[in-house]
Order: structure tokens, then C-alpha cells, then sequence
């Protein structure tokens, strides 16, 4: 199923919807409504580590790829490898993209490679170019090929695919090979210009290669052409043979992803307890051990485990598993000094259970710039100020957190609900009214309702952030 989810998204990214040049505001546009498509058709990764590490790899990328957008990467849940860019900045890789990968310069190489897609402007020339499918026709070919992971569109799916499958597929096949030979070259450069050596592209597609599993799918229905090939291909242009930025830490969210994001079973147990008997002084099967016990509910354990780990990022595991056993202070005084984003997090969590909601709040506006990475920072973001009394921007951030995650039903209503708090006339009022204009319709004649002003809950103006 999530296969077809994925074919689906190939040809929605594939399909052009306009003969008309785009403009760049008109290219951000359409890469918006094509990301609402993605973020209703999968569930998004959640964990700190995972989105914000991945985070920091695009941005150590981002300034040596020429996008003429800022770069928005998303985590997607799903076991299949795969990564994909549509149009506007707009980048996508799967959880089991990154798990399969074994160096970060792996998946740095093929973001690197979907950034050249970004900044080549693929898909928004194929979109001036082609003959034009309808918004319609291409939300149906979507919901029809999730079948009945889509409520009522189960008995869709093989009429909607065969409308829509031979256009889709001429596009592909024209495009493919050039766009993804000048993503390759585009790729590479980024990706050495950026510290990461050529071979991670390669390398990967080599393994993608030796699964044999893209030799069981028509080659019209493949984000990438064959790996072999490219792999030759962008081997004989590498310059930079060696890494030379620090990747150390990359292993541990993968560790991460093996053990927290499957249903927890003995043989995972089994496989980690085994890995760090055979190897004790290896610190990422020694935190995969602790992440076991986190699990079990023995963080006794767990923290043992840790405190004789010889790893640079120790006060961080330490924080988290402070956390999770509610140790707040012991939390706040291990992670108080730590600089990465991920102990930012979890410095919230420990700020706010020991009491000090105005800290966590600070802290985590201070990780806005994540926010369309890891929306949730906005979730938590309001939950804490609403604690703090401050209601028009606690319900303001718990609605921007839906705007992100794509759920405009539920933004409208806690957005609402801000507009009643800081008072419709007010400064705050009108710059949320602009949000709420976003998730609704304008009426037959243009205007939108009015409701009736409230007391006004102007709040604390230095919590708020644009």
C-alpha cells in the first residue's frame, strides 16, 4: 500500500498542471497545495532527533545548492527508501531511507541530489511545458491509489490510475534521464562543496541496486532511473574522495529509527543486547542498550549504561532519559549547557515539569527556526503559554502547529478561538485574522464573517514570534 502511496506522489510531482510560465510566487504557490497533498496522504516523523539532525544536514547543504527558495525537508514515515523534491524549496525523505543508510554522507548525497532537482526548477519547467491535468484530476489519481487508507476511495483507485497513468508516464520517461543526470552532476557539487565526500551518492545507489528491487518496477513508475548506471556516472566526477565534516552522531539516529520507530519485540532486544556484548565500548550499540531499557522501564538501567558510554554527546542522553523518569532539575542541570537543538527540546520538556514554564517557553521559541521541520515545537509552544495564562497565543501556536501539519479545519478553530482572546481590532487580532484567512473560503460576495469581539487577551507581546 504505502508503495502505491509513493507511485502516487511520483506522478503528482511528475504531472504538470499549466502551459503558462510559472512565476517564482506563482511556483511557491502550486509547491504548497502539492505539499497539503503530501502531508494528508503520509504520517509525519516525530522524534527530535530524526527531524532535527536531518534538519542540520540540509542546512549545511542549503547554502551550496542555488534553491531559489528557503529549503523546507520533511520526514516522512514509511519503511520504502525513497526521497523526492517537488517544486518551491519543498524535499521529502523516508524514514527507511535513512534507516538503510549506513554514513550520513549517504542521505547528505541524496538530498544533495534533490536540491539539484530544487534548483534546476524541474518540476515547474515540466509544469510550463506539458499539456496541463486539472487540481482535480491529480488529487483523484492520489486519494484513488491510497486506497482504503482514504475513507470512500477504495473503489476509485484502478479507474482514477488508468485516466491519468499514460500521460503521467510520457513525462516521466521524457524528463527522467536528462532532469536526473543534471540532478546527479548539480548533486554532487553541493554535496563536496559541502564537505561530504561524492561516494555517498554512489554508494548508496549501489546498495539500492544490489536489493533488486527497482528491477520489479516499470522503470516509468521510478522516482530515479536505474542506480548502476548513475552510480558510474557520478563516480567518475567525484573530487572529493573523504568527508571532512564531522558525522559522528548520525549513527545514533539511526540506532534511534531501528529501535523507537518499530513495534518494540524480543528480537529487537536480542539484536542490541548481542551487539553490545560482543562490542561494550562501542557507544552507539551501548545507547541502542539504553534505548532497550527505556523501553522495558528500567531507566535505572538505562542510565547506567550511559554514564559508562565514552561519548561526546552523553549529557544529552542523560537529559532525556532525566526526562522520561520525570528528573527534571537533574535534566535542566545536563542539558543547560548543551548548544544542539535536540537538547533544546528536551530542555523544554525539563524546564516545564520542574516548574519553570516562562524558561521552556523561551526555549522553545528559540527553536521556531525548526519549526517547519518539527511542527510539534509549535504544539508544545502554545500548550505552555496557554499554562502561562496567556490564551490568545497559546491557542494563535496551536493553530499555526495544524496549519503546518496540514489540518486547516482544526487551525480555523483554534485560531478563532486567538482572535476571541486578543480581540479582533487588536494589532495581534488582525495579524492572526491573515492566518484564519488561510484556511477558509471567502463568501459568494467577497467578505468573510464577522463574529463578535471579546475582552481582549493582548498577552505577553515578547512570547509572540514572527
Amino acid at each position: 500500500m504505502k508503495g502505491r502511496v509513493l507511485t502516487a506522489l511520483v506522478l503528482l510531482i511528475c504531472v504538470p498542471l499549466t502551459t503558462f510560465g510559472l512565476t517564482l510566487t506563482e511556483e511557491a504557490k502550486d509547491a504548497k497545495q502539492i505539499h497539503l497533498q503530501v502531508l494528508r496522504a503520509f504520517r509525519l516523523n516525530n522524534d527530535p532527533y530524526v527531524c532535527l539532525y536531518m534538519a542540520s544536514v540540509v542546512k549545511r547543504l542549503e547554502p551550496n545548492a542555488g534553491v531559489q527558495f528557503p529549503v523546507r525537508l520533511t520526514v516522512v514515515e514509511s519503511p520504502t527508501p525513497n526521497a523526492f523534491a517537488t517544486m518551491g524549496g519543498y524535499a521529502y525523505v523516508t524514514t527507511g531511507l535513512i534507516e538503510m543508510a549506513d554514513r550520513e554522507e549517504e542521505v547528505a548525497g541524496v538530498l544533495a541530489h534533490e536540491l539539484g532537482h530544487l534548483s534546476r526548477r524541474h518540476v515547474a519547467k515540466t509544469m510550463e511545458q506539458e499539456k496541463p491535468l486539472t487540481w482535480a484530476t491529480l488529487a483523484g489519481m492520489l486519494l484513488g491509489t491510497l486506497g482504503a487508507m482514504v475513507p470512500g476511495a477504495g473503489a476509485l483507485g484502478p479507474a482514477l490510475m488508468s485516466s491519468t497513468m499514460a500521460a503521467a508516464q510520457t513525462v516521466s520517461l521524457k524528463f527522467s534521464r536528462e532532469n536526473e543526470d543534471e540532478a546527479d552532476r548539480f548533486g554532487l557539487v553541493t554535496t563536496e562543496a559541502s564537505g561530504y565526500s561524492g561516494h555517498g551518492l554512489s554508494d548508496f545507489l549501489k546498495k539500492i541496486r544490489a536489493t533488486e528491487a527497482e528491477r520489479s518496477i516499470p522503470q516509468y513508475l521510478l522516482t530515479h532511473p536505474y542506480s548502476d548506471v548513475r552510480a558510474a556516472k557520478i563516480e567518475s566526477r567525484i573530487t572529493l574522495p573523504q568527508t571532512t565534516v564531522n558525522t559522528d552522531f548520525f549513527p545514533y539516529v539511526v540506532a534511534r529509527l531501528k529501535i523507537l520507530n518499530k513495534p518494540f519485540s524480543p528480537a529487537i532486544e536480542d539484536t542490541w543486547m548481542g551487539k553490545h556484548a560482543n562490542n561494550p565500548k562501542d557507544p552507539v550499540s551501548a545507547y541502542g542498550v539504553a534505548l532497550v531499557y527505556t523501553l522495558k522501564g528500567d531507566t535505572a538501567k538505562a542510565e547506567e549504561v550511559i554514564r559508562g558510554m565514552d561519548s561526546p554527546y552523553r549529557d544529552l542522553f542523560l537529559g532525556e532519559i532525566f526526562v522520561r523518569s520525570q528528573r527534571f532539575k537533574e535534566a535542566v542541570e545536563v542539558l543547560a549547557s548543551q548548544t544542539n537543538p535536540i537538547a533544546s527540546y528536551f530542555l523544554a520538556s525539563a524546564l516545564e515539569g520542574s516548574g519553570d514554564l516562562l524558561g521552556a517557553a523561551e526555549t522553545l521559541k528559540g527553536l521556531f527556526p525548526y519549526k517547519e521541520n518539527l511542527p510539534i515545537i509549535y504544539q508544545r509552544y502554545g500548550m505552555v503559554t496557554g499554562r502561562l495564562g496567556y490564551e490568545g497565543i497559546g491557542y494563535e501556536y496551536l493553530g499555526r502547529y495544524y496549519l503546518e501539519i496540514g489540518r486547516p479545519p482544526a487551525a480555523r478553530t483554534y485560531l478563532e478561538k486567538s482572535i476571541a482572546k486578543y480581540g479582533r481590532n487588536s494589532e495581534e487580532g488582525k495579524e492572526v485574522q491573515v492566518l484564519l484567512d488561510e484556511t477558509k473560503e471567502k463568501k459568494p460576495d467577497g467578505k468573510d464573517e464577522k463574529t463578535k469581539d471579546e475582552p481582549q487577551d493582548r498577552g505577553n507581546r515578547s512570547l509572540r514570534w514572527y
